[in-house]
C-alpha cells in the first residue's frame, strides 16, 4: 500500500526554514541581477558597440518574464512545482552565463532573455511552494520575507556592480551569480519529494488545463514574442514594418490578458490592474535610463550612476512599510493616488537632467519622490485587486497584475528605446521625447489611480 501523501500541515520546522533560506537566496540572488545589470548595462554597450540594442538587452527578460509566468502557473496546475523550479534555476544560470561570455550586444540580449525565462519560471514556483507547504497561519511571514529580499540587494548591489565593472569586468557580475544559484537549488533539493506529495493529493483537470492553455498561455506567449519583437526592431529603419506589425499583434492580444476595460481605465478592478501597468512602466524604463544617461552624458562612474537606483528601491521600501499599516480602507484609497501623484513628480523632477543645466543630482532627488510613491501605489493596487475579487478569482487576477507588470515594462522600454535610437545620431537629444512620454505616461498612471475601487470596510 503506497504511503499517505503529506499536507502542508505535516511539514516539519525544519523543512520550512529550509525553504524560508533556499527561496530568500534565490529572490536576492534575482534582485541583485536586476539591479547590478542595469547599473552596468552602459558599460557593456559601449564595450560592445550596442546602444542601439540597449533597450532589447534590458527589455528581453521582461518579454519573456510574462510567456514564463504563464507557463509556470499551468505547468504547476497540471503536474507539480518540481520541473519549473529546475528549469527556472537552470534557465535563470544558463542566461547568465551565456551574457557573461557574450561578445555582441546580441548575445547578451538572447543570454538576458534566456535568464528572464528562468526568473518566471522560478518566482512562480517558490510562490507555489508557499502555499502547497507551508501552513496557512505562517504564509505572511514567507511573503514578508521575500519583499524584504530585495532590501539588501538593492543597498548593495548598484555601488557593488559599479566596482566590478569599473576595477575588474562587467563579465565577473553575470558569472559570479550562476553558480550561487545552482548551489541553492542544491539547498532545496530535499523539498522536492515532499511537492511531489502535496501534488499527488490532487486531481488536475484535463479539460481546465486546456482551457488554461488556450485562454492564458498562447496569448501570453505571443504577447511576449511580439514585444520582444518590437524592441529589436526599433534599433534600425528597416525594421519599423516588423515593429509596425508587432504592436498590431499586442494591441490585439494583451487585452485578452488583462480584464476588460484596462486600456480604457474602467473604473474597478481595471482601473487598478491598468494603474500598475503604467507606474511599472514609468519607473522601471526610467531606472533603465537614468544610468546611461548620467554615465554617457555627465560623466558619472557606473558605481555612483547606480545610487538613482539604490535611493529609490530604500525609498520604495519605505513607502512599503507606511502602506503596510494603513488599516483604514479610506487611507488605501487615497495611498493609490498620493502614490500615483509623487511617481509623476519624481519623474518630472528627474527628466530635467535632459538639461545641460540642470545639476545631475536633481535625477537622485527626484527617484526619492519617485520610490516612495511606488511603495505606496505599487502594494496598494494588490490589496485592492484581492479585496474586490471574489476568491475563487484571485489567482486570476494575481497572473494579471504580473502579466501587466511586466508588459508596462516591456512596452515602455521599447517606446523609449525607439525615440532614443531613432535620436541617437541626429544631434538632437535622444533621451528628451522618451523622457516627456514618460512624465505624460505617469499623470495618467494617477487618472487611473482616482478610479479604483473604494471598499467600504476593511477586508
Amino acid at each position: 500500500m503506497p504511503p499517505t501523501p503529506r499536507s502542508s500541515a505535516d511539514v516539519s520546522g525544519q523543512v520550512l526554514k529550509l525553504l524560508m533560506a533556499g527561496s530568500v537566496v534565490l529572490i536576492s540572488l534575482g534582485a541583485f541581477e536586476n539591479l547590478a545589470v542595469t547599473t552596468i548595462m552602459p558599460v557593456v554597450a559601449r564595450e560592445l558597440d550596442g546602444l542601439r540594442l540597449y533597450a532589447l538587452a534590458l527589455g528581453l527578460p521582461l518579454a519573456c518574464h510574462i510567456a514564463a509566468t504563464a507557463a509556470a502557473g499551468v505547468w504547476i496546475d497540471a503536474r507539480s512545482l518540481r520541473g519549473p523550479l529546475l528549469w527556472g534555476v537552470s534557465l535563470f544560470s544558463l542566461g547568465l552565463v551565456v551574457a557573461g561570455l557574450a561578445d555582441t550586444m546580441a548575445l547578451v540580449a538572447l543570454g538576458r532573455g534566456v535568464t528572464g525565462l528562468g526568473t518566471g519560471l522560478l518566482t512562480v514556483s517558490l510562490y507555489a511552494a508557499v502555499g502547497a507547504i507551508v501552513p496557512a497561519q505562517r504564509r505572511p511571514g514567507f511573503f514578508a520575507a521575500f519583499s524584504a529580499a530585495w532590501v539588501v540587494p538593492s543597498l548593495i548591489g548598484p555601488p557593488l556592480a559599479g566596482f566590478i565593472a569599473q576595477s575588474l569586468s562587467w563579465r565577473l557580475v553575470f558569472l559570479a551569480v550562476a553558480p550561487l544559484a545552482v548551489a541553492t537549488l542544491g539547498m532545496l533539493r530535499p523539498l522536492l519529494p515532499i511537492a511531489e506529495d502535496v501534488a499527488a493529493r490532487r486531481t488536475p483537470d484535463p479539460t481546465r488545463v486546456r482551457r488554461e492553455v488556450r485562454r492564458t498561455l498562447l496569448p501570453a506567449a505571443v504577447v511576449a514574442t511580439a514585444i520582444a519583437v518590437l524592441q529589436g526592431s526599433v534599433s534600425t529603419a528597416a525594421g519599423l514594418i516588423p515593429a509596425a506589425v508587432a504592436l498590431v499583434v499586442v494591441a490585439t492580444f494583451l487585452p485578452r490578458l488583462l480584464p476588460p476595460g484596462t486600456f480604457r481605465l474602467r473604473r474597478g478592478i481595471a482601473a487598478v490592474v491598468a494603474t500598475r501597468l503604467l507606474v511599472n512602466g514609468v519607473v522601471i524604463t526610467m531606472e533603465s535610463f537614468l544610468p546611461l544617461l548620467l554615465q554617457r552624458e555627465r560623466g558619472w562612474d557606473p558605481g555612483p550612476a547606480g545610487l538613482v537606483l539604490t535611493v529609490g528601491s530604500v525609498t520604495w521600501a519605505i513607502g512599503s512599510w507606511l502602506q503596510g499599516r494603513l488599516t483604514d480602507p479610506h487611507a488605501r484609497h487615497r495611498a493609490a493616488w498620493v502614490g500615483g501623484s509623487l511617481v509623476a513628480l519624481g519623474t518630472a523632477v528627474s527628466s530635467l537632467v535632459v538639461l545641460d543645466a540642470v545639476p545631475a543630482a536633481v535625477a537622485v532627488v527626484g527617484w526619492v519622490f519617485a520610490g516612495l510613491g511606488m511603495g505606496l501605489v505599487f502594494p496598494a493596487m494588490a490589496v485592492l485587486a484581492l479585496a474586490v475579487t471574489p476568491q475563487e478569482s484571485h489567482g486570476e487576477v494575481s497572473a494579471a497584475l504580473q502579466i501587466a507588470d511586466g508588459a508596462g515594462a516591456a512596452l515602455g522600454l521599447a517606446l523609449v528605446g525607439a525615440t532614443f535610437t531613432a535620436l541617437l545620431d541626429s544631434g538632437a537629444n535622444p533621451y528628451a521625447p522618451g523622457f516627456a512620454a514618460l512624465v505624460l505616461l505617469a499623470l495618467l498612471s494617477v487618472l487611473a489611480a482616482t478610479r479604483v475601487p473604494k471598499l467600504t470596510g476593511p477586508r
